[in-house]
């Protein structure tokens, strides 16, 4: 027998023991056994910083950039500061070398982020987008996390009128040379405050950013692949964060598009280089153990 014909038995012999696994267990638990080792197997692990490499990231990069160098950070969708809060424990004593800018358009929120940052934060009561004006975001409560520029699929949902910026004109009405860090939070709106950066990416003036991705960027009309579009021509490279290190992809794949919630980099080749990494499982057969 051919190994053709080996592997296509083998698949039928596999379809008929799921067959009967559903008729046994039912169907809906056989798919949420199989989605969970999908995602496991992916290292698609739940959304808590602690544990899938969010400030493990903040970590690497403290680490990897010299201690005597200022450091400009910006936290884009800060809630109530919990990602800067852990990044200034993080440096520790080092932490004045950091400037940090930090984002929060709904007005009940951007209060706590204001008092649960130090006073050398830029705390800014902005959206962040890929134009300059009045947005509307769409609220589901005062402090909620899923507060979003998308509109959302409840009927309770309230709108609140706030003045949104791009990262482009940001920095250049603050007179930001250069980005070492940034994080973006936007619920859905992600790729969106990744084009308003376009021309700082083009000079090169972001060394990291980070962002989330997950099942709102169907809301959005957005895609990976128009984050690939985007910054690839510019020498990003582009992966997804785990707690091992980042699965670097070497260009977008269809297989990407999972809508997955998870956090990605888009970072420079020379900052990549010192970030520990990951095989992707389409390159070889890393190991499934996660943090």
């Amino acid at each position: 027998m051919t190994a053709d014909a080996m592997q296509r038995a083998a698949r039928r012999a596999a379809g008929r023991s799921v067959t009967v696994l559903c008729s046994v267990v039912g169907r809906r638990q056989v798919v949420r056994v199989a989605r969970f080792v999908l995602h496991r197997s992916r290292l698609d692990l739940p959304n808590d910083p602690r544990t899938n490499g969010e400030y493990a990231l903040q970590g690497w990069v403290l680490t990897a950039l010299p201690a005597t160098t200022p450091l400009t950070v910006m936290d884009v969708g800060a809630h109530v500061g919990a990602w800067s809060q852990n990044l200034l424990a993080l440096a520790g004593s080092s932490a004045p070398r950091l400037d940090l800018h930090a984002f929060e358009p709904s007005r009940h929120t951007h209060r706590l982020l204001a008092v649960n940052l130090p006073e050398t934060a830029r705390v800014n009561r902005l959206a962040v987008t890929d134009r300059a004006g009045d947005v509307a975001l769409h609220t589901i409560g005062r402090v909620a996390g899923r507060n979003s520029l998308l509109p959302q699929r409840t009927t309770s949902a309230q709108v609140e009128q706030v003045g949104a910026t791009t990262i482009d004109d940001y920095l250049a009405q603050q007179d930001i040379e250069h980005v070492d860090l940034m994080k973006i939070d936007a619920e859905g709106h992600d790729c969106r405050v990744l084009r308003g950066a376009e021309r700082s990416f083009e000079r090169r003036a972001v060394s990291i950013a980070q962002f989330e991705y997950n099942h709102r960027w169907v809301h959005g009309r957005c895609f990976l692949k128009d984050v690939f579009d985007l910054l690839s021509p510019l020498d990003y490279r582009i992966g997804k964060l785990t707690p091992r290190g980042v699965e670097w992809y070497p260009a977008w794949d269809p297989d990407l598009e999972t809508f997955v919630e998870g956090n990605y980099l888009a970072c420079t080749p020379e900052l990549a280089r010192r970030l520990p990494g990951i095989r992707w499982w389409k390159e070889g057969t890393p190991s499934c153990t996660s943090a």
